[in-house]
């Protein structure tokens, strides 16, 4: 009988881990997931931004106006650059990570928060492409 116990509260927590590790899986795959969607959102605008890039080339002078689409171009640039560092390190931090052979809980823990703080870094690229466009946009509107 305490055989049979012992039996069965080892099979119960070997089930509770098991269900554990199952969230946390759920909870890398939604963040990777979130991180993908931004990228897959802000990817398409890296033309447009090239191409805001070289008409605010034409209009950049010496003069206060031409100062502003100097700037303008920058920030769009900065905001590229941004972008093209920020999915070199994220896949060179996560090409080789594999979440199905991440069996230790610590681990998945770990990259869970890595994740975390990529999320809130591809959310900042996001806005930063955004407001470089929109930016660039009203100020090449105005001229």
């Amino acid at each position: 009988m305490k055989l049979y116990f012992l039996s069965s509260a080892c099979l119960l927590l070997l089930f509770i881990s098991c269900n554990q590790l199952s969230k946390e899986e759920q909870e890398f795959d939604l963040l990777m997931q979130n991180i993908i969607d931004v990228h897959d959102e802000v990817m398409p605008k890296m033309s447009e931004m090239s191409s805001l890039i070289k008409e605010l080339e034409t209009k950049t002078d010496t003069t206060a106006q031409g100062q502003s689409y100097a700037k303008a171009q920058q920030d769009i640039k900065d905001a590229h650059d941004y972008m093209m560092t920020w999915m070199s390190n994220f896949s060179d931090a996560f090409s080789s990570v594999k979440k199905d052979a991440i069996k230790d809980s610590k681990e998945i823990a770990k990259q869970i928060e890595l994740l975390k703080k990529e999320k809130d870094k591809v959310n900042t690229l996001k806005d930063h492409i955004n407001s470089s466009i929109e930016n660039a946009r009203q100020l090449l509107q105005k001229s």
